[in-house]
């Protein structure tokens, strides 16, 4: 695919490639990020760039497409190509960029399967001094990429994350009542999503969930997302927490806006982008209070103390029984979020491409 209105191979194209696997089922949090960057990116006058999307005709695994098959297209006539998954080739043939998100995978090996071997311990610190550009959304991790992956602060770029407000916004009441019924949530719930896996806190929220039901014995959890790890807490099945491996976007909002209280209990993040699309629709959030969460989020969040199952119930109950303060947290939300452009993000990896890139 190519953007900018040019085709490949023509004379004065600035040639970008870019890595489109992540678009392929099954789908994580690199796919929004990158399909928001190609949308600002879209969005954004740029006549003299041709984006090249490139992609497998169908899912594969990402080692051998990028190590292989990415090498290979290295060495066409792209000024720059950009790997928007952690690493790029081991021997890339023309300048690339990398977007490395975060690097839990080196500070915390034991949240992941197969911690000793798990090639992204490898793959992440030599693919960021390979590349001419690192980028990510962070300030904070930023300084870990740095500290971790041996390569001066200043290749480290902070291109942000961006929400489509078009997509993610306030649901009309109608709207709201819809979805409501057709997913079958006519109790109060509190909202965890994101793919399950030990660092995400399950076993927080569950906690919180079973102290708040003495108040509250309507009180449910739902939880929205694919299991990536085993969860020991949820080898039980409990009748109260309603598990929705996938929801279509459409209906994001609605779950978003509807839900007592988003849970973001999380203990290790790069960003945290469904907690920013829950913001932009309006819900009451309570999250953790790791670095990216302080950083990005602060004016609009109610805090507790990471990993505390305990502070995690009393920041929930204090939401749910204050109303002016859930009023206030709504009407934050949207306003914080409004921040966050796509535009914005693509404009800084353009600048950089023309920065790095090979004329």
């Amino acid at each position: 695919m190519i953007a900018g209105g040019k085709e490949t191979g023509v004379s004065g194209v600035f040639r970008v490639g870019v890595d489109g696997k992540p678009l392929l089922p099954p789908r994580a949090g690199v796919a929004r990020y990158l399909e928001g960057l190609l949308a600002g990116c879209a969005a954004v006058p740029h006549p003299d760039l041709g984006l090249e999307i490139v992609m497998p005709e169908k899912p594969r695994r990402t080692l051998p497409w990028v190590l292989w098959n990415l090498q290979r297209a290295t060495s066409g006539d792209h000024a720059v190509f950009h790997f928007p998954f952690y690493y790029p080739p081991l021997a890339p043939r023309c300048p690339v960029t990398v977007a490395i998100h975060d690097v839990l995978v080196l500070e915390h090996p034991e949240w992941f399967p197969r911690p000793l071997l798990n090639p992204l311990r490898h793959l992440v610190p030599r693919g960021a001094r390979l590349a001419a550009a690192v980028v990510t959304g962070s300030r904070c991790v930023a300084d870990v990429i740095a500290e971790r992956c041996r390569i001066p602060r200043e290749r480290i770029h902070l291109t942000g994350y961006g929400v489509d407000r078009a997509r993610f916004s306030a649901p009309t009441p109608e709207r709201l009542a819809e979805v409501r019924l057709r997913l079958a949530l006519p109790r109060p719930y509190l909202l965890q999503l994101g793919a399950l896996e030990p660092r995400r806190g399950l076993e927080l929220s569950l906690a919180a969930v079973a102290s708040l039901r003495k108040r509250d014995p309507d009180l449910e959890l739902v939880l929205v997302g694919a299991s990536r790890a085993p969860v020991p807490v949820l080898r039980q099945p409990l009748r109260w927490a309603r598990l929705l491996e996938w929801v279509e976007d459409g209906d994001l909002p609605a779950l978003y806006a509807g839900a007592a209280a988003v849970l973001a209990p999380s203990r290790g993040e790069g960003f945290d982008l469904p907690l920013l699309e829950a913001l932009a629709c309006g819900a009451v959030v309570v999250a953790s209070d790791i670095a990216v969460h302080q950083e990005h989020f602060a004016s609009a969040v109610e805090f507790f103390a990471s990993g505390d199952a305990e502070a995690l119930t009393e920041a929930t109950a204090r939401v749910l029984s204050d109303s002016a303060r859930a009023t206030a947290l709504r009407a934050a939300g949207p306003t914080l979020a409004a921040g966050f452009d796509w535009s914005d993000v693509a404009r800084r990896h353009l600048d950089l491409w023309r920065q790095v890139g090979r004329r």
